[in-house]
């Protein structure tokens, strides 16, 4: 993007952001709330070269399980366990993620789910008094987040969670109502058209577009590499990918914008 740049003599602005990978999403916030002026963003992320113009929302979630702390030889240990509640809710949530795999937008079907860590107890012959899950999810555009969030924080036992607090939410692309999402889908057509790029399926993963979609902007999430190769070991881009990216942002820079 930055070497596109450096041959163009066109016009560009670059915002560059951790706020999804650190869960801290203030930096988009400061600039929409910045009076920037722009109206039409184009997001990099990993898509195959392709526009995106719909992805899913997403949740991060932190609980926190409370327990009897007492000798593992206690009959009371399979329920006074903190780390006996999280697994028994971890067993639910997943029952409950299969059984939403009916459900389907656009090309995209079934709930994301991922508990991406646990942590609790002391050592094998004591009662966990205490148990933390980090867990995520990703809805469709047609589910709402805070229902989802009803559901997930049910399925624990009666006093077992003593926490639930989301952590980080990101919006669906494109954000709003149906009707909304759909007029602001058919202009980021229009962008992407316009700008001469060939538009590719929905896609499960998350994006800071739909930040800037729910703000009014119109959006598009374009890049090169596959998310397939994203947060693995010595994930990579093909090069041809990298130039044929390099050389579309180097035409858009170089088209006149009225």
């Amino acid at each position: 993007m930055l070497a596109a740049a450096a041959i163009t003599s066109g016009d560009g602005s670059f915002l560059f952001s951790t706020d999804e990978e650190a869960n801290d999403p203030r930096c988009i916030a400061a600039f929409l709330g910045s009076g920037h002026g722009f109206q039409e963003v184009v997001v990099a992320e990993p898509t195959n070269c392709e526009a995106v113009l719909a992805h899913r929302g997403i949740a991060s979630v932190l609980m926190q399980f409370q327990g009897a702390a007492g000798h593992a030889s206690g009959a009371n240990a399979i329920h006074a366990s903190a780390l006996h509640q999280a697994m028994r809710w971890g067993n639910r949530a997943l029952d409950f993620v299969a059984d939403q795999s009916h459900q389907r937008f656009g090309g995209l079907t079934g709930l994301r789910f991922n508990i991406g860590r646990v942590e609790g107890g002391i050592k094998a012959n004591m009662i966990a008094p205490s148990a933390e899950v980090r867990f995520g999810f990703r809805p469709l555009p047609s589910m709402s987040i805070d229902e989802l969030h009803h559901q997930f924080g049910t399925l624990s036992e009666p006093g077992a969670v003593e926490r639930y607090q989301e952590t980080f939410r990101g919006p669906p692309l494109p954000s709003g109502d149906i009707a909304t999402a759909e007029d602001r889908r058919l202009l980021a057509r229009d962008l992407a058209e316009a700008l001469g790029l060939p538009i590719g399926p929905a896609v499960d993963f998350w994006t800071e577009a739909s930040l800037f979609s729910a703000a009014g902007m119109t959006t598009i999430v374009y890049g090169p590499g596959h998310i397939a190769q994203a947060h693995t070991a010595d994930e990579w881009v093909e090069l041809d990918q990298l130039e044929r990216y390099a050389e579309s942002i180097r035409r858009i820079l170089d088209q006149p914008h009225t």
